[in-house]
């Protein structure tokens, strides 16, 4: 009897040993998972972030680093997984450092250019050029209402412009009416007691190319000087 319970307990120490080990092998897969999982999120994220401006046309270059050599790691860890899921937990390099860690780094490296490439893209959509005439005319009573509709459609411009939005398409369409918006509330800068001239020369100052030195006449030129308007406006050579 006392032999037949020591086999017993043999027998219940080797089942132990083996549900142990099952136990310790399912926590270390748990923990591959764990980890890849939050890798493939990051890379797959980055991933999207490049194709959507991409599928926008916004303009965005990125070539992983070493993506030769990582993504021959990941077959290799495929192929030794493949003939024994158990290498998962003894693979043929430093998963974390060499595989893994280096996967986040390029997945994060990726969303950086995304943000800056749609960033760009929207700077230059939305060039201004100096806030001084802008400014200038604030002072203007008579232009407050058309200054403040302009200064409000740049805000939402540069708002737009902070992250790289879910859908760049529609955002970009969004920047367009933006901008539409902006030209017209130039486009409608008027005032019955200033001169033709003046809203003109104005007008003109705050386009892209600029006002010709010709359309500061002296009378756009006197107005401007009474009201403090004067050294808003700067002389560019091309």
């Amino acid at each position: 009897m006392l032999l037949d319970r020591a086999a017993a307990l043999a027998t219940k120490l080797s089942d132990y040993q083996k549900l142990k080990g099952a136990a310790d092998e399912a926590t270390q897969f748990n923990t591959r998972a764990t980890q890849f999982a939050a890798v493939a999120d990051s890379v797959a994220r980055a991933s999207d972030g490049l194709a959507r401006l991409r599928a926008a046309d916004v303009p965005v270059e990125f070539a992983p680093g070493d993506g030769a050599g990582l993504a021959e790691k990941a077959q290799t860890l495929r192929a030794a997984v493949q003939q024994d899921p158990a290498a998962i937990n003894d693979p043929p390099f430093d998963l974390k450092y060499a595989f893994t860690d280096r996967l986040r780094g390029v997945a994060d490296a990726a969303e950086q250019t995304t943000t800056l490439a749609w960033k760009a893209y929207v700077a230059r959509r939305a060039d201004f050029g100096s806030e001084d005439v802008l400014a200038a005319l604030g002072k203007v009573h008579q232009f407050a209402v058309s200054v403040a509709k302009i200064r409000a459609r740049r805000a939402e411009i540069a708002a737009l412009g902070e992250n790289v939005p879910p859908n760049p398409a529609a955002a970009k369409a969004r920047i367009d009416t933006l901008l539409a918006e902006h030209d017209a509330a130039w486009s409608d800068l008027s005032a019955d007691d200033i001169p033709r001239d003046v809203i003109g020369f104005i007008r003109a100052a705050a386009a892209g190319d600029g006002a010709p030195l010709g359309a500061l006449t002296a009378e756009v030129q006197a107005w401007l000087v009474r009201r403090e308007l004067l050294t808003a406006f700067r002389i560019r050579l091309r």
